[in-house]
């Protein structure tokens, strides 16, 4: 039985297209990346981030603690990442840790009630968390609001009260195209007022 030369020519050319459309198929099934999961945040590179952002977690250990938040970063903690958030009140200073996928407190840790005053050592801390409470007090502006002052196009992954000359910081270290910024805000402004590459912790930081 002989096939008719137009109609060999028609069939190669519909075999043709379907190999092409298969192979572009495939190309795209290797190419086009999953998003993140409900609720999550893409980080560079494409990895999927915590559901709970920095400045929640602080929200969430001032609520824990009823005191200020100075300090919070994010930590690895025997191959998992949390949050530490420091926070000090007039009655005691703690440390509370956040899981960053679930926003729950982990855990809290006093590390001694500021009001004692048997040890030299604890005089030293009531002093500087003193000092801290009171900078924050008279702060127009609280850690949570600088770190969203300085999350803008980035991740915030860590932040803290500091002082310059004197003066009252806040410094946020921002995760942004690949690159850590450190962002200082200033809180009489409300504004970013420096951004530059983060190099470590500054000697004036607060611990």
């Amino acid at each position: 039985m002989n096939i008719p030369a137009t109609d060999c020519a028609l069939a190669n050319r519909v075999l043709l297209w379907i190999g092409l459309l298969t192979a572009v198929a495939v190309l795209l099934a290797t190419t086009i990346a999953v998003p993140p999961a409900s609720g999550q945040t893409a980080r560079p590179g494409g990895i999927s981030g915590p559901q709970t952002s920095l400045a929640q977690a602080v929200r969430v250990a001032e609520q824990q603690t009823g005191g200020r938040a100075r300090k919070a970063e994010m930590e690895r903690n025997r191959g998992t990442y949390v949050y530490e958030i420091k926070t000090v009140s007039k009655e005691k200073s703690v440390k509370v840790f956040v899981d960053p996928a679930s926003g729950s407190v982990v855990r809290t840790v006093t590390p001694g009630v500021i009001s004692s005053l048997s040890h030299v050592f604890d005089r030293k801390d009531q002093l500087k968390e003193q000092a801290a409470l009171a900078r924050l007090e008279a702060s127009p502006m609280s850690l949570v609001s600088a770190i969203e002052s300085a999350e803008r196009g980035g991740r915030a992954v860590e932040a803290a009260l500091a002082s310059l000359y004197g003066s009252t910081l806040f410094e946020v270290k921002v995760v942004k195209d690949l690159t850590t910024q450190r962002v200082v805000v200033d809180p009489a402004t409300g504004k970013v007022a420096a951004v530059v590459p983060s190099r470590g912790k500054r000697k004036d930081d607060d611990d």
